[in-house]
């Protein structure tokens, strides 16, 4: 039997956060979040993996997608079924990795992985897109600690 995780986030704090997190889930489309070198030496086999990773992502982002929905907006609370894990936690991995990229790119990871992050010091954009970054780090930090005995 499985279990579900969860969660109750402030709705008012995270509307805003849900948002932005909307906005980058809609400008992925079909491009992989991180470079992936396929191997070079079958073209066929390429477009597989390439296809197959892909897949894969969008799966992960789905999941995301639907904890992040209307009823959380409305209620604050969110729930993960085990067998979901892995796609939560690899979407997170995904979103950040766009926000490192973007949004959050003049800052060093080191300085966003421990909130060494000045948010008076920061641009609108900017305060939005580590929010967001917190919010997916805090959500992974939940969802580890709750299935860590």
């Amino acid at each position: 039997m499985s279990r579900q995780l969860e969660f109750r986030l402030d709705p008012e704090a995270v509307r805003p956060l849900v948002f932005h997190f909307r906005s980058l889930v809609d400008s992925l489309k079909d491009d992989l979040v991180a470079d992936n070198e396929p191997p070079a030496s079958d073209q066929v086999m390429s477009e597989v993996w390439l296809e197959d990773l892909l897949e894969s992502q969008k799966k992960d982002i789905t999941a995301l997608n639907e904890l992040f929905n209307n009823e959380l907006l409305d209620t604050g609370r969110a729930t993960v079924n085990e067998e979901d894990v892995d796609l939560i936690l690899r979407g997170c991995t995904a979103l950040r990795l766009v926000l490192r990229e973007s949004t959050l790119s003049r800052f060093e990871d080191e300085h966003l992985e421990i909130g060494e992050v000045e948010v008076g010091k920061i641009t609108a954009e900017e305060e939005i897109g580590y929010g967001v970054y917190i919010l997916l780090a805090s959500l992974q930090e939940l969802i580890i600690s709750q299935l860590d005995p």
